[in-house]
């Protein structure tokens, strides 16, 4: 940390208000003094002498971007994280909000650590040793080892709660089960949990009933938290509900049944990544739209995230019917279930108009299957000489159920962007990554420009929003969202985050084909006070950031 200047900036200051020229000093890990170009202070300002001075004359200046739905806190605890996941804060993100889907590697039990490590493999190259048992503790952790690329703001997530009480993804909570769960995340509010998430589209969120769901609103309302979901469908059609003609969309149905969780919970909803996955899902985008706002009109204090690109990445299972999943290995040799499991994607892909070539393999999860990274399902097909639906299954059996996709085809495609433009410019809307980051196989673009493509294409290029409406949604809006106190805005007395970039050049360079590719545009990055990011290039070694707690 030291003491420097940044003069001739366009400082967007986070809280939504037209930019001004102006100059920011910077006292340790915290600005000390923001002034006007047009102040009567800025010529004895720039007179003080500080000890460095960033000319950022062209270029704007912002507080740093918050992730507002990543899944980094299974990464932190590596050692080696900065090798490989440099590349978010590249593109200006210096905050994430991490435990989300229900799943967080903190807190912990010794009966729920072996199946948590489990679904840690999603996020992790290799299973680490837990060293923690409460949040309290995992933050002392992170904080202890000087490591940290990000400043991280943690949720509890609810698979956590579910398996320290039953052991079990599938079990349902007795009601001795449901009083512990609900204890346990209290303590973990207590200890600076800035939130719940669920996961109801994955075990055990995907099998809990109502009543716990409906407990854990309330206690999260109780306490003053946010409860971040990721809704049970996200399709018009899905293996979520039966499938009845004529009936309602299936990802309606299930932002319907959150919403009235929500309303009788009360306290603050975030709809994790709302997103329209298949082309004959994007018309119901208006329909729910208009449901969330109608929730908040009666009340409900509720919101959505969304990330700019049409793709997102999952475990490849996610387009599996709970059927299946629920017995998966009996499921995945048995001849019958996967006749089944064929009439059902077929029709699946005919009713939602989303085609295999939109999904396309991450990492293959399985020796032998480096080969299919980067390929999508058509492409291994045509190489194979093998049905799609078989490779499909190939791919799901070698893998154990644990190769990662980046599934395309969600809120639009490049010809079809009208949805996406839609919700971002809305007033109840925050940006979000929901990236995951490995140091093998094919990344999600989203990884690298996220937040460029937002600033580039639909700010700069598009018009949809204003530049200083973009940057509250990434950082000030985002931080009142969640509670993050003295980050999210450039002010006297908050940390030094800050984002230099050219508001003419910034931009998203990633492809399908080439998804690990640099934006453009984003010239300097500090975090708490400290240069990560100079030139564009991450600073190797640097590594100041920090877990935040709740206050």
């Amino acid at each position: 940390m030291s003491n420097f200047l940044i003069k001739n900036g366009l400082i967007v200051d986070g809280t939504g208000a037209e930019p001004y020229l102006g100059h920011i000093v910077v006292n340790g890990d915290k600005i000390k003094k923001v002034v006007s170009a047009e102040s009567p202070d800025a010529e004895r300002l720039l007179k003080s002498g500080a000890k460095k001075t960033f000319d950022s004359d062209g270029f704007a200046v912002a507080p740093g971007f918050i992730d507002s739905h990543s899944h980094f806190d299974w990464l932190l605890p590596d050692p080696d994280h900065p090798d490989f996941t440099y590349p978010m804060i590249e593109q200006g993100i210096t905050t994430m909000i991490t435990g989300n889907c229900g799943y967080s590697p903190v807190p912990t039990n010794e009966l729920s650590r072996k199946t948590l490590g489990i679904y840690g493999e999603f996020m992790l190259d290799d299973l680490y040793k837990f060293e923690w048992y409460g949040l309290s503790e995992f933050t002392d952790h992170l904080n202890a080892t000087k490591n940290l690329l990000f400043n991280n703001v943690q949720l509890t997530g609810h698979g956590a709660l579910h398996l320290m009480t039953t052991g079990d993804e599938i079990k349902r909570p007795s009601q001795d089960d449901m009083s512990e769960m609900v204890a346990i995340a209290k303590k973990t509010f207590d200890e600076g949990s800035f939130g719940l998430s669920l996961g109801l589209q994955y075990p055990p969120g995907i099998f809990s009933t109502r009543d716990e769901l409906a407990t854990l609103a309330r206690a999260t309302a109780e306490a003053g938290r946010v409860l971040t979901v990721h809704i049970k469908a996200l399709s018009k059609i899905s293996g979520v509900y039966p499938m009845i003609p004529g009936g309602k969309a299936h990802n309606l149905k299930a932002l319907d049944e959150i919403l009235k969780i929500g309303l009788e919970g009360g306290g603050k909803l975030q709809i994790s990544h709302f997103i329209f996955v298949g082309k004959k899902s994007w018309p119901t985008a208006k329909r729910a739209v208009k449901m969330v706002e109608k929730a908040r009109n009666k009340g409900l204090d509720v919101m959505w995230d969304i990330y700019p690109h049409f793709g997102g990445n999952s475990y490849i299972t996610v387009l599996l019917p709970p059927w299946f999943i629920e017995d998966f290995d009996k499921n995945s040799k048995s001849p019958k279930a996967i006749r089944r499991l064929r009439f059902e994607l077929s029709m699946m892909k005919r009713l939602l108009g989303f085609k295999f070539s939109d999904i396309q393999v991450m990492d293959a999860a399985f020796e032998g299957g480096e080969k299919y990274n980067g390929m999508n399902i058509i492409e291994i097909s045509e190489a194979e000489g093998m049905d799609p639906v078989d490779v499909f299954l190939m791919l799901v059996r070698e893998s154990d159920g644990k190769a990662l996709s980046i599934v395309y085809g969600f809120t639009g495609d490049d010809d079809n962007e009208e949805v996406i433009e839609r919700l971002m410019a809305h007033d109840l809307t925050l940006f979000e990554t929901d990236t995951i980051f490995k140091s093998k196989g094919v990344p999600n673009p989203a990884s690298y420009g996220a937040f460029p493509r937002f600033l580039g294409r639909f700010v700069r290029d598009k018009k949809i929003m204003t530049l200083a409406d973009a940057i509250y949604k990434m950082t000030g809006k985002t931080a009142d969202r969640f509670g993050i106190k003295e980050r999210g805005t450039i002010k006297a007395g908050n940390f030094a985050d800050l984002v230099l970039f050219d508001p003419e050049r910034i931009a998203d360079t990633t492809t399908r084909k080439n998804s690990a590719s640099k934006p453009l545009g984003i010239e300097k990055v500090f975090s708490n006070g400290v240069l990560v990011v100079d030139n564009g290039y991450y600073i190797k070694g640097v590594t100041p950031g920090r877990a935040v707690s709740f206050s």
